[in-house]
């Protein structure tokens, strides 16, 4: 899967972001039980109160992006092989009504390759730096449901059923049923606390 995007507005609105970024947590989920394993988390009460949520992504290489929703819209960093120089002057561009985000430690902002952000009232999606030739590993995002499975398939080296997977993305719901097409060594009880985590439900 081609997991670059060449402009940040290939990005979808910032609610299907959120959509698709708990659909990847969701199947990650499913098709591996071990969390350090994952490449895709999403934590829905990342402030224990309801009000903001948290999308990871990790590739075991150092690659990584964080995304932080609140209900003034998202802002998120993102880490490839190279990280600019002065990540804390570029972090200053963001609008202070990210501010949460701006001081989160767990999100390693010293370490960032660029910083993408876009609140409820902007048109489009602002990155900074906005000069580079492409936006890595975001065409997880991009190809939402699609491009997970080309990718899944090849990562846990296993077949995925496509119909299962879109519905699975579609209504960020899993049956028993749905479950032991994906996943038949787990139980909708095994998957309590991921849904929870990420769904809230």
């Amino acid at each position: 899967m081609q997991s670059n995007i060449n402009n940040i507005n290939e990005l979808p609105s910032i609610n299907k972001v959120k959509k698709i970024l708990q659909g990847l947590a969701l199947m990650d989920a499913i098709l591996m039980p071990e969390w350090e394993y994952r490449f895709f988390s999403y934590n829905c009460n990342w402030d224990e109160k309801g009000n903001e949520s948290m999308a990871s992504m990790r590739d075991g290489e150092g690659n990584e992006y964080f995304l932080y929703f609140s209900d003034l819209g998202v802002a998120g960093k993102l880490l490839f092989e190279n990280q600019i120089q002065n990540p804390l002057s570029i972090l200053e561009k963001i609008p202070d009504i990210f501010e949460s985000f701006k001081n989160e430690v767990a999100f390693n902002l010293n370490h960032t390759t660029f910083f993408f952000w876009r609140s409820y009232q902007d048109e489009k999606w602002v990155v900074s730096p906005n000069n580079l030739k492409f936006y890595p590993l975001l065409g997880f995002i991009k190809n939402s449901y699609k491009g997970y499975q080309q990718w899944a398939e090849n990562y846990y080296e296993r077949d995925i059923d496509s119909k299962t997977l879109k519905e699975v993305f579609t209504f960020l719901s899993v049956n028993s049923e749905q479950l032991s097409i994906l996943n038949s060594e787990l139980t909708l009880e095994d998957l309590k606390e991921d849904m929870e985590e990420i769904l809230g439900k």
